[in-house]
């Protein structure tokens, strides 16, 4: 782990990079999540590329809060964290809330970001299409059940059908994870009302990086039409579906993520030669 101190908080953040990166890509956690659900991808863009991915405030090894924050926060909190490294324009990828911090990000500095991969996520607004009945049981496990247990339920609800048959040791990771960083349900709750007031879609015009937007097909907490709301928004994004996929296709479909991810960044690279 390392920590940085911005704005008088703690930041914890993983860092995996090469002698000589290509470029600096930033991920960002999702509801609930800490870096620690970045790891793997991490470790793999991190040999080619300086891969950061940091603890929002109030979750992981980051400073805890008790006052309420925004989306926009975040993204400041994100902006901040990259000027302190000396980086930017980075690329960011994003996963559910994630690329909501993401898209907030490039909308309030995108002199730091140089292209987008949201994943799993939405624009926000009324004209959302909102979560199923399953993945509302995912938002709402209740907090009395133990963490590691709380995690392996979690992601049950959020895959499609079948994950713990055909990759166990996700569900083990998953529980892991959640030990070493267990969420209080005040900070769980602080980060979901960020979420409910996330609305960037009269924006997204303004978006003018290159994006790539990764979705599963069956995605029942943010489910496929809020995909294409960000197509429809964002000049020249392109979508990726897995199929039969739910909301977290980096564990789902971790080989074709990983290929895809690499593909748009040395595709970029390349074009900006």
């Amino acid at each position: 782990m390392n920590a940085i101190q911005i704005d008088g908080r703690r930041v914890a953040y993983t860092e995996v990079s090469p002698a000589h990166p290509r470029a600096t890509v930033l991920f960002l956690a999702w509801l609930g999540g800490s870096r620690l659900g970045w790891q793997q991808v991490v470790d793999e863009i991190g040999q080619a590329y300086r891969a950061l991915s940091p603890d929002h405030r109030d979750t992981g090894d980051s400073e805890k809060v008790e006052d309420a924050y925004t989306l926009p926060d975040l993204a400041d909190d994100a902006a901040a964290f990259l000027r302190a490294l000396g980086s930017g324009p980075v690329f960011v990828v994003g996963l559910s809330m994630g690329g909501m911090v993401a898209q907030q990000l490039a909308l309030r500095h995108p002199e730091l970001v140089c292209g987008l991969v949201l994943v799993s996520t939405t624009p926000g607004g009324a004209a959302s299409t909102p979560a199923t009945e399953r993945g509302r049981e995912a938002l709402f496990l209740s907090a009395e059940i133990e963490a590691g247990q709380r995690a392996r339920q979690a992601l049950a609800l959020m895959a499609a059908d079948g994950l713990v048959e055909r990759d166990p040791a996700a569900f083990d990771m998953a529980e892991h994870n959640a030990r070493i960083h267990p969420q209080s349900a005040e900070s769980y709750k602080r980060q979901f009302r960020s979420i409910r007031s996330h609305d960037t879609s009269a924006d997204l015009a303004q978006i003018e990086v290159p994006t790539l937007i990764l979705h599963g097909e069956t995605d029942d907490l943010i489910p496929l039409p809020n995909a294409q709301r960000l197509v429809d928004g964002i000049p020249g994004a392109r979508l990726k579906i897995y199929p039969q996929t739910g909301h977290m296709p980096q564990i789902e479909r971790r080989s074709e993520f990983l290929r895809h991810v690499r593909g748009f960044l040395d595709e970029q690279l390349e074009a900006s030669k």
